[in-house]
């Protein structure tokens, strides 16, 4: 955690002096006065600043890294951890590691998936409602090539069911994957898209709009 020792003719002084210099609001700080200002001879001989210890509060960004790390070292993979961003409303980790990258990801990024609702329910315990955030953890770039390939498959399957006349059911996809599908065709004005089934095995069907009567 960043911290700094600052002085100052008050304690007050010394305080906001050390926020700037971390770049935080009083509550995002932990304070701790060293010592309180002492006037001297008429108010200027002997003055003695006063020193106080501001600390920057672990953020749920720094906790979400910090719980990762410790379970991936529990599974005794050797991963470099890095804190993307932090914002209002979401944190965003990557992961790196050139030999256990596919343990990381799983099949179609299941364990990838588990880690980051693990991760999110932990960091978020014990946090007040208006200061939980989502937390979205990545894989060497795997979600950005994962969201490449359900929407080349979802163009692909409304290309077969406008050819064929008929409904195409895709693979048993997870809640953002289906999102992504229903984005990316929203704008098809040959197909419809809908979901059924229960997770995991729940799917996106793509259907013709004109469907092809036997």
């Amino acid at each position: 955690m960043r911290s700094i020792e600052q002085t100052g003719r008050t304690v007050d002084e010394a305080v906001e002096a050390a926020l700037k210099a971390l770049d935080i609001t009083r509550d995002e700080a932990d304070i701790e006065v060293l010592a309180e200002e002492k006037a001297g001879l008429l108010g200027i001989l002997g003055h003695t600043e006063a020193r106080v210890r501001v600390t920057a509060k672990a953020t749920l960004g720094d906790r979400a890294v910090g719980i990762l790390t410790e379970i991936l070292d529990l599974m005794g993979l050797e991963v470099e951890v890095e804190l993307v961003a932090d914002d209002a409303e979401a944190v965003s980790i990557d992961m790196r590691s050139g030999n256990d990258t596919g343990i990381l990801i799983g099949k179609r990024g299941q364990t990838l998936a588990a880690l980051q609702l693990i991760v999110a329910m932990m960091a978020n315990r014990d946090q007040p409602p208006e200061l939980r955030k989502r937390v979205v953890l990545d894989a060497e770039g795997y979600r950005e090539r994962r969201e490449r390939t359900v929407r080349a498959m979802a163009r692909t399957a409304a290309q077969r069911a406008e050819r064929s006349g008929r409904p195409v059911t895709l693979e048993a996809l997870n809640p953002r994957e289906r999102r992504i599908v229903h984005v990316a065709l929203g704008d098809e004005r040959g197909v419809t898209t809908r979901s059924e089934g229960e997770d995991p095995n729940r799917v996106v069907i793509v259907s013709p709009r004109r469907e092809r009567r036997e």
